[in-house]
């Protein structure tokens, strides 16, 4: 036989116990082969409370937008409600912002790294065994 390496070894890789993947931190003992689901559902809880909180701060902007809008209607001509109900609607467009911007940039940055910020599934689901 003629070897073209130095390192090449002809014999056959011998098995190793604890099954495929050995017993190291990482190998298959059979305790975790039904962690799936689990980590669905977790994935699943964290996805669903990410667009529950961008959900309500969406909402939390159209009811102050509208508060301060009456405000501002029913004020009368008095510039301190006046002054009261403008200040309301850029702090309502400011929260806004930093919502649709704290998205983006989750998004950016998860492009960046290579990790799904805002599909935690995924990086969940890799956390688990092989």
């Amino acid at each position: 036989m003629k070897f073209i390496f130095a390192q090449e070894n002809p014999l056959q890789e011998l098995g190793q116990i604890g099954g495929k993947d050995g017993f190291g931190p990482w190998g298959n003992l059979g305790f975790f082969n039904d962690i799936g689901p689990a980590a669905q559902a977790f994935a699943k809880i964290i996805s669903n409370t990410i667009g529950v909180m961008t959900l309500i701060a969406g909402i939390w902007f159209i009811f102050q937008f509208v508060t301060a809008a009456l405000g501002w209607i029913s004020a009368g001509g008095d510039p301190k409600k006046i002054e009261e109900a403008s200040g309301k609607i850029r702090n309502a467009v400011i929260g806004l912002v930093v919502v649709v911007v704290a998205y983006a940039l989750m998004s950016l940055l998860g492009k960046i790294l290579g990790f799904e910020f805002l599909k935690p599934a995924t990086l969940i689901e890799r956390l688990g065994p092989k």
